[in-house]
């Protein structure tokens, strides 16, 4: 694999809106700092850092619009069998307007080594989630729409998400396809057509390190990376992502949704702990009735400072 191959696979992802449902839900999470647990959003990262990194994660969406979206998410994974395997988990509960989602995701990930630096992991996500909608208070236009209950409707959906991940000492690259089954949402006998929509991201980075001291010290590092997000029913939609450590204690960036968003975010890192936050400046017509989004996240790398990695379970 060479390194202008690598280099040319610069690619990231977070999560889209879309709905071919007449309930026009949004049917994924957003978010701002995936590029700091590019775990959620491709299982194939699980078991390939050397640590075990949990993550707690809280995104608030356009603050200021009522019952504007809102996701909670709780991630962590780690490496098996001497790094040839990962295991993981991720909670996580998301909410906009009428409807919510809480659910569970069990992850499992295979990694091959192909040079002593490089390595490719395919990851499978067995996901099962409550999707629930709360029509009780809703003053729809037309009072005889069939697909409108006036009731808390509630369904189960099981679905998977399948991820490759190729990685090496500065680089990543990886792709990911979401709903793989396309489940069908059952919260309504009279609407047939509700369903889970497959997302495709394909998401990548390299890391320049500057005014290296040694083997393991560095005193600047810019990480410059970019995310392509897709469905079958949408057009593509582009993140363009630049972030600048210090020491790797501190960091912060920049990025660009084309026509959506202007996204800035910092972050502080004590031994294991690490602090983020992200702040969005919508471009669209959101902006005359929200002043953002905010996202934070906290974490702890287990085993990070210890001299050899070791697995968990």
């Amino acid at each position: 694999m060479s390194k202008s191959l690598i280099k040319g696979l610069i690619v990231v992802a977070t999560a889209i809106f879309l709905s071919n449902s007449a309930l026009h839900a949004q049917q994924l999470p957003l978010f701002s700092q995936y590029m700091m647990n590019d775990f959620y959003i491709n299982p194939a990262v699980a078991g390939t850092k050397d640590y075990a990194p949990i993550v707690i994660g809280v995104h608030k969406q356009w603050v200021g619009m009522k019952e504007a979206p809102s996701t909670q998410t709780l991630s962590g994974h780690t490496s098996l069998y001497h790094k040839t395997m990962g295991l993981g988990g991720i909670l996580f509960h998301d909410k906009y307007g009428p409807a919510s989602e809480i659910g569970f995701k069990a992850i499992y990930s295979y990694i091959f080594r192909i040079t002593r630096h490089d390595n490719i992991s395919l990851g499978l996500s067995a996901e099962c989630y409550q999707y629930k909608l709360d029509q009780r208070n809703f003053d729809p236009t037309w009072y005889d729409d069939p697909s409108l209950t006036y009731l808390i409707e509630k369904t189960i959906i099981p679905d998977a998400t399948f991820g490759v991940y190729a990685y090496g000492k500065h680089y990543y690259a990886s792709l990911t396809a979401a709903n793989l089954f396309q489940s069908k949402m059952k919260v309504n006998q009279n609407i047939k057509e509700n369903k889970m929509v497959r997302h495709y991201f394909l998401f990548g980075g390299y890391r320049f390190e500057f005014n290296k001291k040694s083997k393991k010290a560095t005193e600047f590092e810019l990480e410059p990376s970019i995310m392509i997000k897709t469905t079958e029913l949408t057009l593509p939609q582009f993140d363009i992502n630049l972030k600048f450590f210090i020491k790797q204690d501190y960091w912060f960036g920049v990025s660009v949704r084309p026509g959506d968003s202007f996204i800035a975010n910092v972050g502080v890192k004590y031994k294991q702990y690490y602090f983020g936050y992200a702040y969005d400046v919508t471009f669209s017509d959101l902006s005359n009735y929200t002043w953002g989004s905010q996202e934070f996240i906290f974490g702890v790398n287990i085993g990070e400072n210890s001299r050899k990695h070791r697995s968990f379970f």
